[in-house]
C-alpha cells in the first residue's frame, strides 16, 4: 500500500501536465474546485510544502500531511491547516501569509504575493480536494493513536501472561526442566535436535563466568557436584558484582554528568554516585525481590526509610542522570531510563507529539513528566543536602587526611568570596566547589558517605502538555498517572506527592504484562548469550517478537511466583539441559537455523571488557576482592586492582580502552552491548603495559623458580591461564618457542603467559 501511495503523486502530477490546451488557457473563475486544485494549488504544494509534509518525501513534520484532503482538513499538532471557507481559522493561510512571526511557512523564504492569493482563493471557495485522493495510508496513520491502539490490542507484549503447561517430550532427559520441554518442542517443530551436554570443564568455566564473571580455579574445575557448585557461585559476593554490572548498563550509571566546565576542562562530578553502584551490587547479592528493587530505585524516600538507611542510595537510579541540572532534559532522561529500562517501552518518543508507532499519546508522556518534575535534586557538591548513609567503614587516618584537605579547600573558597574570573560569569567559589571539592568528595576514601538521592518538592507539579515539546506553548493539563495501554482506567496518582511510589507499584503489579517479561528476558540474555526477544528494551509494536513466547511467559510467571527472586530464576535456567548444551556447530542444524534462534546448541560468547580485565588480574593473583567504596582508575600507573565494576566512569570522556571493547555509552539506558572485532583490541592485548604486567604477574604467582622441569612449568602455566593441561602438540610448539626465545637471550615465560592470555580460548566462553 505504501509503495502505491508514493507512486500516486507523480502520476497525478503527470496528469496535470498533460491537461488539454483549452483547460490550460481556461480562466480561474471558470474552473471547477477540483480543476483549480490540480491546476493551481497542487503545483504550489509540490514546490513549497511536500518536502516536509508528504508521503513521497517520507516527512510529516508537525504531524501535518498536505498530499491528501484528510491531511489538511485534520491538520497537525497545532490544529487544522485548512477550514474550508474560513481564511482566519486556516493555519495554512496564516503560515504562508507570514501573518505570525512565530509561525511562518516555508520557514526559509516567503511565497510570492500571487501564490498566496491562489491559496486564499482555494480556501475561500471551499478547499476542494484532488480528483483521486490518496486517502488514509499506513504512512498517514503514523501517530494516529486510535489506529495504533487498535493494533496494540493484538500485540503479544500487551496481552496478559498465559499459564502454559510445558509440552511433554519423547526424550526423558529433556522432560525434567520445563525450559527443556519448551525448547525441545520448538526444535522438534522445526525438524531439529538439541546438542549433547558440554564436557565438565566447559560447564564449570561457563558457569563461573555467567554467574561470577571470573575464571574458575583449578580446584573448582575438579568439582564433581555441579548443583553444589552453582549454589556456591550464587552465594559468592562476586555474583552481585557481576550481575550488578548488567543492571548498571540499564541504569546508564557513571560518576559524572555528560557536561563539563569549559573554563577548567573538568567534568561535573557526581561525588556519591558510587553509593548507587554499591546498592545495586548488595541488592543482587542479597537477592532483593525485583519488585522491591524497582520501588526503592524510584521511591526509596517514600517507603518510610530511617535516617542513615543505605537503601536511600537506590535513588541514584534517578539522580545519577547525564543531566546535572534540574531541567526538561533531566526529566526526559528519567522517563526514558524508567520506561525503556523496566517496561521496554519507548515513551520518550512522545515528548513532542503522539508516538508515531506505539500506543503512547503525548498526554501519557506528560503524566510521567509531572511525576519526575516533582522532585528536587541538589547540586552534587552541596554536602548538607544529601542524606548520610550507614554501612561504610573509614579509617581514622583516612578521615584525618580528608579533613586536612577539606580545610584547605574551605579556606580557598572563603578567600575567593564572590569574586569572578575575567571573562567568566561563574564565581571563583563555584569553580572551586565544582572542581577541587567535588573531586575530593568523589575520590578520597576518607570523605563522607552520602546517598546520591532526590527529594519531594513542597508542591507536586501539575503537568500540562507542551505542544511540539515547547515549554512556552502549553496545552491541556493532565494528571500524574500510568500509561493507558497498561492501565486503561488511568486513575490519577496520589495528589499529595510526586506519585513515584504509585508509579513503581503500577510497574511491578503482577497484572502488568511487561515488567517481568522484560527483566526475565534480560537475565536470559546474560546467561544464554542471546535474548528471547531480540529488542530487550523495546517490547512495543516496533520491537521483535519472542522466539519462544510460551517459554518467556512461563519464566515470567514463575519469576513472580518465586517472589521476584533473581537467584531462583538464574538457578532454574542454568540447571536446564538447554543451558548445559555443547556449543559445537552441526552442519545440518546450521542449514536450518544459522543464528541458533531455536537453541539447538550453546552460544559462544566473548568476555566483556570488565570480565577480561578482572580475569587477567585473577589469574595473575592480583585481584583485590574488596567491595564497596569510591571509584578508582582502571588503567594507568596507579590503577586499582579491584574489580572493574568499581572503576571510575567519566560520561563526558569515556575511557578509550573501554570504548574499543564495546563498553556502552552511559548517556542513555542500554539494553545490550554491541560486539565488534577491531584492531585496537588486538593492539591492547599485545602491547599495553597492563597486559604485559599481568602476564609477568602470572609467572610470579606460579613460582617457576622453584620448578626445574620445563614440561611441569608449561603444565602449571596452562592450568593457571586456561584451567586445563596442554596437549602434546601444544607442548611441542611451546618448547620450540622456548628454544628460539632463549637463543635470543629473552625470558620466554612471560611471553608464553601473554600468548595464552590473549588467546581466543581465554577471551571466549564456550
Amino acid at each position: 500500500m505504501k509503495t502505491a501511495s508514493i507512486l500516486l503523486v507523480p502520476i497525478l502530477l503527470s496528469s496535470v501536465v498533460s491537461l488539454p490546451r483549452s483547460l490550460e488557457a481556461q480562466p480561474d473563475g471558470e474552473m471547477s474546485g477540483t480543476e483549480f486544485f490540480e491546476r493551481r494549488v497542487r503545483p504550489l504544494l509540490v514546490k513549497h510544502c511536500y518536502e516536509c509534509h508528504s508521503e513521497a518525501e517520507g516527512s510529516q513534520k508537525g504531524g501535518l500531511l498536505l498530499d491528501r484532503e484528510s491531511g489538511w482538513l485534520d491538520g497537525g499538532d497545532t490544529g487544522k491547516a485548512v477550514v474550508p471557507g474560513n481564511l482566519g481559522d486556516s493555519l495554512l493561510i496564516t503560515a504562508v501569509g507570514y501573518a505570525d512571526p512565530d509561525f511562518e511557512m516555508p520557514p526559509k523564504y516567503q511565497l510570492e504575493a500571487h501564490e498566496v492569493k491562489i491559496f486564499e482563493k482555494w480556501v475561500r471557495d471551499g478547499a476542494a480536494g484532488p480528483a483521486e485522493d490518496m486517502g488514509e495510508t499506513e504512512f498517514s496513520q503514523l501517530g494516529d493513536q486510535e489506529v495504533i491502539f487498535g493494533k496494540a490490542k493484538d500485540h503479544w507484549s500487551f496481552q496478559p501472561m498465559k499459564k502454559v503447561t510445558p509440552p511433554k517430550t519423547a526424550d526423558p532427559a529433556w522432560d525434567e526442566n520445563p525450559i527443556d520441554q519448551f525448547v525441545f518442542a520448538k526444535l522438534k517443530e522445526k525438524g531439529m535436535t538439541p546438542s549433547p551436554t558440554a564436557d565438565h570443564r566447559t560447564l564449570i568455566r561457563r558457569l563461573s563466568y555467567k554467574l561470577n564473571g571470573l575464571p574458575p580455579t583449578k580446584e573448582e574445575i575438579a568439582t564433581k557436584d555441579l548443583n553444589a557448585y552453582i549454589d556456591t557461585l550464587l552465594e559468592s559476593p562476586r555474583f552481585g558484582e557481576h550481575v550488578g554490572r548488567y543492571w548498571l548498563d540499564v541504569a546508564r550509571y557513571a560518576d559524572t554528568a555528560i557536561t563539563y566546565r569549559a573554563d577548567t576542562k573538568t567534568p561535573h562530578y557526581y561525588p556519591y554516585a558510587f553509593t548507587y553502584r554499591d546498592y545495586v551490587i548488595d541488592a543482587f547479592n542479597h537477592d532483593k525481590p525485583f519488585d522491591l528493587f524497582v520501588k526503592e530505585q524510584l521511591a526509596a524516600d517514600l517507603l518510610g526509610s530511617k535516617e542513615g538507611d543505605p537503601t536511600l542510595a537506590a535513588l541514584g537510579f534517578i539522580a545519577v542522570s547525564p543531566y546535572r541540572n534540574m531541567s526538561h532534559d533531566f526529566v526526559d532522561d528519567v522517563i526514558d531510563v524508567t520506561t525503556r529500562g523496566i517496561l521496554g517501552m519507548t515513551v520518550s518518543c512522545s515528548r513532542c507529539h503522539d508516538h508515531k508507532f506505539e500506543p503512547i499519546p503525548t498526554a501519557d508522556y506528560y503524566s510521567l513528566y509531572g511525576v519526575f518534575n516533582s522532585v528536587n535534586r541538589p547540586e552534587p557538591w552541596k554536602l548538607d543536602e544529601f542524606p548520610i548513609i550507614k554501612g561504610y567503614g573509614r579509617s581514622p587516618e583516612e578521615v584525618a587526611d580528608y579533613q586536612k584537605l577539606k580545610t584547605e579547600i574551605d579556606q580557598k573558597i572563603k578567600k575567593a568570596g564572590d569574586s569572578v574570573k575575567k571573562g567568566n560569569n561563574r564565581s571563583i567559589r563555584e569553580e572551586i566547589e565544582q572542581t577541587d571539592l567535588a573531586e575530593l568528595l568523589l575520590f578520597h576514601e576518607g570523605g563522607p558517605i552520602r546517598a546520591m538521592s532526590v527529594s519531594e518538592k513542597a508542591k507536586p507539579t501539575e503537568p500540562a502538555i507542551f505542544i511540539r515539546g515547547e515549554v512556552s506553548s502549553k496545552g491541556d493539563r493532565v494528571p500524574r498517572r500510568f500509561l493507558k495501554i497498561i492501565d486503561p482506567e488511568q486513575k490519577p496518582f496520589n495528589p499529595k506527592n510526586s506519585g513515584r511510589l504509585d508509579l513503581a507499584g503500577k510497574m511491578v503489579d503482577p497484572e502488568n504484562p511487561l515488567t517481568a517479561r522484560v527483566y526475565v528476558n534480560r537475565i536470559w540474555a546474560m546467561l544464554m548469550g542471546d535474548p528471547i526477544v531480540d529488542t530487550p528494551s523495546d517490547f512495543g509494536l516496533q520491537g521483535e517478537a519472542p522466539s519462544h513466547p510460551e517459554l518467556l511467559d512461563f519464566l515470567a510467571l514463575k519469576f513472580i511466583e518465586d517472589g521476584w527472586s533473581t537467584k531462583k530464576l538464574v538457578r532454574f535456567i542454568v540447571t536446564s539441559k538447554t543451558f548445559q548444551q555443547a556449543g559445537l556447530n552441526r552442519e545440518e542444524m546450521v542449514a536450518i537455523d544459522p543464528e541458533n534462534e531455536f537453541l539447538w546448541r550453546a552460544n559462544r560468547t566473548r568476555l566483556r571488557i570488565e570480565e577480561i580485565r578482572d580475569s587477567l588480574l585473577a589469574v595473575g593473583g592480583q585481584l583485590d576482592t574488596r567491595m564497596r567504596g569510591r571509584p578508582g582508575q582502571i588503567w594507568g600507573e596507579e590503577y586499582t586492582k579491584r574489580r572493574s565494576v568499581y572503576g571510575y566512569v567519566n560520561r563526558f570522556n569515556i575511557d578509550p580502552t573501554l570504548r574499543n571493547f564495546d563498553f556502552p555509552s552511559p548517556v542513555q539506558t542500554q539494553g545490550s552491548r554491541t560486539e565488534n572485532i577491531v584492531s585496537p583490541q588486538a593492539l591492547f592485548l599485545m602491547n599495553s603495559p597492563f597486559m604485559v604486567e599481568q602476564a609477568a604477574s602470572l609467572i610470579s604467582a606460579v613460582s617457576l623458580g622453584e620448578i626445574d622441569d620445563r614440561g611441569e612449568r608449561i603444565e602449571i602455566i596452562f592450568a593457571r591461564a586456561l584451567q586445563r593441561s596442554p596437549t602434546p602438540g601444544e607442548i611441542e610448539k611451546v618448547e620450540r618457542f622456548m628454544e628460539i626465545e632463549e637463543s635470543r637471550d629473552v625470558d620466554p615465560w612471560p611471553l608464553l603467559a601473554q600468548s595464552l592470555l590473549m588467546s581466543n580460548e581465554f577471551l571466549y566462553v564456550d
